[in-house]
Order: structure tokens, then sequence, then C-alpha cells
């Protein structure tokens, strides 16, 4: 009885490691760990590490259609743009490091081109900040700054009136406080035959929901300036006014330039005194509108001669604008907007009026991301 207890003892046994054996002859290897995107919430909505970084990471992106309708000739026409942004970030001891990267490519078909049907991309901005150094090729401080908020651009509309918009090869630098900013850049003005860069910056305040900016621009090659004063203001809790009067001093890059005035004079287009002012409403969270217009007083007509300054004869024409919009959003991220514009120039008896009707819609992921 013993034996056969103890035969029945070691099979038992001998079947027990058998089977430890066969069970670890199939055990796979663990699995390598993955490392997962992390969101990154320390700059805003979009952004995620970069596995095996610190460096946060944003992509967003843009597609517009345009169908214009212009009254002077009774014609149409169509236009499509594409844009691709990246942003990278990261926190340093010098403060926090940005990149910003946008390719953009347009579509304006032409009949008689047919390459034209197919856009092609350009990087349209790119640019790089440390702190309050800033330096690339980005709107120039004439036109905003990354620290200003509500002080850049123009009207409501999306071509903002008159208004000077330019970009430029910069090298500049921001000053932040605590209800204060100020800015100013040095930037290419593309004349090879001097060593010297344009000048603009601008300094302003915010109160409450009010921020008032002044923004000032030398045009080395034209050596002339133009100034702009502003005001944007929260107006209760649903309106918003934008007011801004210009002057220059000649014809310059920096003044309330207004590339319509082609009908009626030589380049360039800088008007001495400009005001313009824009109110805009949010009748809901996914309806909006907003009316506008410009008044520009004795814009300056030269003809410009290469590297040649640029003289302040005055020609005695004056222009006015007016324009009104309304932005519907049917779902997040999606904007079908349709503006109207009439346009008034008057030297002399010279009389010209441009009216365009664009109707555009737009795609633009960075509205979900802030």
């Amino acid at each position: 009885m013993k034996i056969k207890s103890l035969l029945l003892g070691s099979a038992a046994a001998m079947f027990a490691v058998s089977g430890a054996s066969a069970a670890d002859a199939i055990v796979a290897a663990e699995p390598e760990p993955v490392e997962y995107v992390r969101v990154c919430d320390a700059f805003g909505n979009g952004y995620f590490y970069i596995p095996g970084t610190e460096t946060c990471l944003r992509i967003s992106g843009l597609v517009r259609m345009d169908v214009g309708f212009n009254s002077n000739d009774d014609s149409y026409s169509t236009y499509v743009r594409g844009r691709l942004n990246i942003q990278a970030r990261e926190s340093t001891e010098l403060g926090d490091l940005h990149a910003y990267v946008r390719i953009q490519g347009d579509n304006t078909p032409d009949l008689n081109d047919a390459s034209s049907y197919d856009g092609n991309a350009v990087i349209d901005q790119a640019y790089a900040e440390l702190g309050g150094l800033i330096f690339g090729y980005t709107e120039t401080t004439w036109v905003m700054s990354k620290n200003g908020g509500a002080s850049g651009f123009g009207s409501h509309s999306d071509n903002g009136l008159a208004y000077g918009y330019s970009q430029a090869n910069q090298i500049g630098y921001n000053f932040t406080g605590g209800n204060w900013f100020a800015a100013i850049s040095a930037n290419d003005d593309g004349d090879a035959a001097s060593y010297m860069p344009d000048f603009t910056g601008r300094i302003g305040g915010v109160l409450g929901g009010m921020t008032i900016y002044l923004a000032a621009g030398y045009d080395q090659s034209a050596e002339n300036f133009g100034v702009k004063l502003g005001l944007n203001a929260d107006i209760g809790a649903a309106g918003n006014l934008i007011v801004q009067g210009f002057y220059a001093d000649g014809p310059t890059r920096y003044g309330a330039n207004n590339a319509s005035a082609t009908a009626v004079a030589a380049t360039p287009y800088t008007p001495e005194w400009s005001v313009l002012a824009s109110y805009q409403h949010q009748f809901a969270p996914n309806f909006k509108g907003s009316i506008g217009g410009q008044y520009s007083s004795d814009y300056y007509v030269t003809t410009v001669a290469t590297n040649a300054p640029l003289g302040s004869a005055s020609s005695g024409t004056d222009s006015w604008a007016v324009e009104g919009v309304l932005v519907w959003y049917p779902v997040d991220n999606f904007e079908v907007r349709g503006e109207i514009r009439y346009t008034d120039f008057r030297a002399g008896h010279i009389f010209f009026e441009s009216r365009g009707f664009p109707f555009r819609l737009i795609y633009d992921s960075r509205r979900l991301l802030g």
C-alpha cells in the first residue's frame, strides 16, 4: 500500500514538473512598453507631446472657397485657398520657444492659362519666438504684434478695408506687461541698394474690454512714415467696435493703403488721412454680422523710380467705402460668410466705383483649437 502510494506520488510529481516545462515553452515574450501620445495643455487646445520629448506640436489648417461677383462688368470669379499650419512649442529657461510655419496654396482659374488650375504652394509664414525675441517672415508690427491681442489688422470683414497689410522678413522684440504691450521690429524692405531696413512698432494697453494702441512705420526707401491710432472695444455682451485713424506724410508701405485706387492713380496708393470704423454684433452663438466704413483723403500720387525716394505730391483724390458682413457657423469649424462692399473714388471730375459681393465657404480647424 505504501509502495503504491509512493508510485502514485512520484507520477504526480513528474506530471507537475512536465506540465510546468511545457507551459514555460509556449509563454510569449513580454511586449516592449509603448509610449502613447500625451495631450499637452500648457499652450492651449490642440497640442500634443512629440513622443520622447518635451516639445508640444499642433497641426491645423484651412480650406476656403470664394465666389465673387462684380457688378461693374457683370462678372464672377472663384478662388480656392488651402493652408497647413504647423506649430511647435516648449518651455525653456529663457522663456517659451515657439516655431510656426504656414504652407499655403491659392488657385484662381484662368481660361488662357492651363497651369492656373493647379495652384502653387508657398511658405506664407515662417517665424520663431524665444521669450520676447521674434525673427522670421510674418506680418509687420504695423499690421499686428503677437502680444497685441485685439490691436491688429483692420475692420471685421475678411479683407479688413484699407489698412496697409504687409509681411516681411524681420527681427524684433515684444515687450509684455500686466495690462500693456509694446513691439518693435526691423523689416527687410527688399531694397538691395541700401543697408537700412524699415522700422515698425506699436504700443498699447488693455482696460477691461477695451484695447487702445498706437502703431508707426518708417519706410526707408520712400523716406516717409505713417502712424495709426486705434481702439477695439467690447460694447455690452454681444457687440464689438473698431475705430482706426491714419496719417502718412507721403507714399509709404505704412499707411491706409488701398490697392483699388489703381483705377484713378499711379502707384502707390497711400492717403494722407484716413478714418476707419466697424461694428460687429453677435446675434446668436452661431450667427454674427458687421457693418463698416472708411473715408480717405488726399491720396499721394507719384511715379516710383528704382531706388529713388518717393515724392509727396498730392492728387486731390478722396475715397469712401462701406461694407456689410454676415457670418453663419452651421457646425463647429465651418463658416459661411457673405460680404458686400462698395468703394467710391473721386479725383476732380474722375469718378470710379467698385462694387464687390464675395461669398465664402471656409473650413478652419483653428476655430476648434483656439
